[in-house]
């Protein structure tokens, strides 16, 4: 299974002169933990809400700074094109929960451990679904 067949959403983007309260606010209306900092078509990082409280609030920013201040630069980053398996050993390997999805240079959206956990968990029930439905058919006819 490819990492595009696991994105759930487009990404959600901002510029680095985003506040961090712009950002929170952002997070909180599409629902997500991080955001994708760009520049024009230029893709700079990575700011999550851990980012916001930790880095940012945490360390006595106001929730006007610049989601520059708290970012992650050149974060990690994973072809859509990639097998999950890569994607399992990429976010280990960088000890993230997110990863940035790209097509070629193209932003595709955010991969996260717990898109891929639902996505196995899926395929998984899917397998073993006839399995179970012909134990279950075998016990009636017992």
């Amino acid at each position: 299974m490819l990492v595009r067949e696991c994105l759930r959403s487009a990404p959600v983007t901002v510029p680095p002169t985003c506040t961090l309260e712009e950002a929170a606010q952002l997070m909180g209306a599409h629902g997500v933990g991080a955001l994708l900092v760009v520049s024009g078509d230029k893709f700079l990082g990575i700011v999550t809400d851990r980012d916001i409280t930790v880095r940012g609030v945490g360390r006595g920013r106001s929730t006007g700074a610049e989601v520059s201040s708290v970012m992650t630069e050149h974060p990690v980053t994973i072809q859509g094109s990639a097998d999950i398996a890569a994607a399992f050993q990429e976010l280990k390997t960088a000890g993230v929960r997110r990863l940035p999805v790209l097509e070629d240079t193209d932003l595709a959206g955010i991969i996260t451990v717990d898109d891929l956990l639902v996505t196995l968990a899926l395929a998984f029930a899917a397998a073993i679904s006839p399995v179970a439905q012909e134990l279950v058919n075998s016990q009636i006819s017992s």
